[in-house]
């Protein structure tokens, strides 16, 4: 048995992103496709092309018993599955747990699915709104789909570097609950939302030529901004709602890089708010954001 080997049994973007960041890891995997291709193909080409690098792909038609077969030979050489088929699909397609351990006893079983309890089809946006993470529109980051990969990506790292086998599901509705994690914790404790954007302290202002964010949790850094401003009378307000307009007229008549300078200056988490069209034009390459492994090597070496 291949100790790093991963079969991947995903499509579209949390199990492909999984995948990808166990091969920049070190693993070997092997991504199983449809005779047709992912259909994030034909979503994205380039996400595809950033998802997949660094895989051996195959192509099987799980429905047909040949190639079931093919993936049975497959396990049985592997030390781990990576799975994003619906409870049920799995079972009627017999790609289950149940039906891959029995060629290899040994395997670990990391499945994605939807919802905690129920099989029902769902994407990023329905976790999303289960959990609050929607308020007035839809959000465009797949945050769901992210966060599932990332984790379902450190639970088969973490098993297999301790030895561990059997059967564990990555639940997106319960990743989504936990993206809220620290909203729901503030809301037990206070009954605010203090991060929602209603204080001055953690929001976004307009400047001249755009916008920023400010992110100033900590009393010594909302302090500073004040006295980057020049409005030393509002460190005391800081969860007060009504110093947001005070910010605001302050905010509104600089220009958004000078701000930016006074920030470094100043030593203040305060950024500019780039469309996605200036976040994609500074981009790095997708192994840094991958985790990339070049810096690391074996113990003995």
């Amino acid at each position: 048995m291949e100790e790093r080997r991963v079969i991947e049994l995903a499509w579209h973007y949390p199990g492909p992103l999984a995948g990808r960041l166990l091969a920049t890891w070190g693993f070997d995997v092997v991504k199983v496709e449809p005779p047709g291709g992912d259909p994030v193909k034909r979503l994205s080409p380039t996400l595809y092309q950033w998802l997949n690098e660094g895989k051996a792909v195959v192509y099987l038609d799980l429905r047909q018993e040949e190639d079931r077969e093919r993936l049975f030979d497959l396990v049985k050489g592997a030390r781990a599955v990576l799975s994003s088929f619906r409870r049920t699909t799995a079972k009627r397609l017999g790609i289950s747990y149940e039906a891959l351990k029995d060629a290899n006893p040994n395997i670990l079983y990391v499945a994605i699915v939807g919802y905690l309890k129920k099989d029902s089809p769902g994407h990023d946006i329905n976790f999303a709104g289960l959990a609050g993470l929607i308020r007035d529109a839809p959000p465009i980051p797949q945050s769901v789909d992210v966060a599932t990969g990332l984790l379902a990506a450190f639970i088969i790292a973490a098993a297999v570097a301790a030895g561990r086998r059997g059967y564990v599901e990555v639940s997106m509705e319960g990743v989504a609950y936990l993206l809220n994690l620290l909203n729901f914790a503030l809301l037990k404790d206070t009954g605010d939302l203090p991060l929602s954007g209603k204080y001055p302290f953690y929001t976004t202002y307009e400047c001249a030529g755009g916008r920023v964010a400010l992110g100033a949790v900590e009393e010594k850094f909302w302090r500073r901004f004040c006295e980057m401003l020049g409005r030393e009378d509002l460190i005391n307000r800081m969860y007060d709602a009504s110093a947001v307009n005070e910010v605001k007229k302050e905010v509104i008549k600089r220009r958004c890089d000078d701000l930016i300078a006074l920030a470094e200056k100043y030593d203040v988490p305060l950024t500019p708010v780039r469309d996605i069209s200036e976040a994609g034009a500074v981009l790095p390459a997708i192994d840094i954001l991958l985790g990339g492994v070049k810096g690391l090597r074996d113990r003995d070496s």
